[in-house]
């Protein structure tokens, strides 16, 4: 059975198209495009009409894409930028009369859920409790669990389009910038804090956009070729992940630009992304960092394709 899945974010729009083969996912397709339709609209809690058409201009070319793969099925999950915006219901129905399937608009906690589903399909989890990281446009998700169940899970409306369009910062980030963001930060993790006190932890697992930007960066500089995409996920160096985002903190965007591994799409939003992430790790004892290549639209497949089985 074929399965697109398309993962509908607030900077990115993304399909995957996978096989299920014996109970194994075999990837078709894997496309996604910076739609940034947070942008210019967010803290007015509207998609702007660029964004709207950046994201029907997506639409439709991903619909050409499904066509020629002549799927079974097509799951659409739409996260924060939908659900918090005022048009955000009139966009999903115009992607609804364009692909002619249900657009879900799910909430954080379901968001949560995917995304813990799709890293256990990726790192080989234990026993021992770790803390999972999203970082999206609109909310970022955080999970402590294992690999047999979630123990807590959290959605704070600080994904990246949302602090850039709240904070105006400058590029690169001023020292102001950087006290006034991160001040908001804390403050706003304060469940987090609680959380980490019940159930610690000393292992952070990224996935999405930063955390592939930011592997990828790493592994150009120790190896001087690009991440393995096929490796479902990556240990990172520690004491060169924490330099990495200081580095991406302070640094301007002429600075960006010509960092080898550097995703395009996200050299505005990284500076900020890294400053989060720096955040969350001061909020206990990290002795290890884990990449997870698989997110959000691999749980979302697994989960659907577990359904459809039954």
């Amino acid at each position: 059975m074929k399965l697109a899945v398309l993962d509908l974010g607030t900077n990115t729009f993304n399909l995957l198209i996978a096989e299920n083969i014996n109970n194994t996912m075999h990837e078709l397709v894997r496309k996604k495009r910076p739609v940034k339709i947070g942008k210019d609209g967010l803290a007015q809690h509207i998609i702007a009409p660029d964004a709207y058409q950046r994201a029907l201009d997506a639409i439709q070319e991903y619909k050409i894409i499904i066509e020629k793969q002549h799927v079974d099925k097509i799951k659409i999950v739409a996260t924060s930028a939908f659900r918090t915006t005022d048009n955000g219901l009139n966009l999903s129905s115009d992607i609804e009369k364009i692909l002619q399937t249900e657009v879900k608009i799910i909430d954080g906690d379901k968001e949560a859920t995917y995304i813990y589903d799709g890293i256990r399909a990726a790192v080989p989890l234990t026993d021992k409790k770790v803390l999972m990281l999203d970082i999206g446009g609109g909310s970022n998700e955080l999970i402590i669990a294992n690999r047999d169940e979630i123990f807590w899970k959290h959605s704070f409306k600080l994904g990246i389009s949302r602090l850039i369009e709240m904070f105006k910062p400058e590029d690169p980030l001023s020292p102001q910038d950087i006290y006034r963001i991160s001040t908001y930060i804390q403050e706003e993790l304060v469940l987090l804090k609680t959380a980490l006190s019940t159930f610690p932890t000393d292992t952070l697992v990224g996935s999405s956009g930063t955390f592939d930007t930011i592997a990828n960066m790493m592994h150009f500089k120790q190896h001087q070729i690009p991440i393995d995409a096929s490796k479902k996920w990556n240990e990172l160096n520690l004491l060169l992940f924490f330099r990495m985002l200081d580095m991406l903190i302070i640094s301007s965007f002429e600075q960006r630009k010509n960092i080898v591994g550097m995703d395009m799409t996200r050299i505005e939003m990284i500076p900020v992304a890294a400053l989060f992430v720096r955040n969350v790790i001061e909020l206990f004892h990290c002795k290890r960092i884990l990449h997870s290549q698989y997110a959000i639209k691999e749980g979302v497949w697994f989960d659907t394709m577990a359904i459809l089985q039954q």
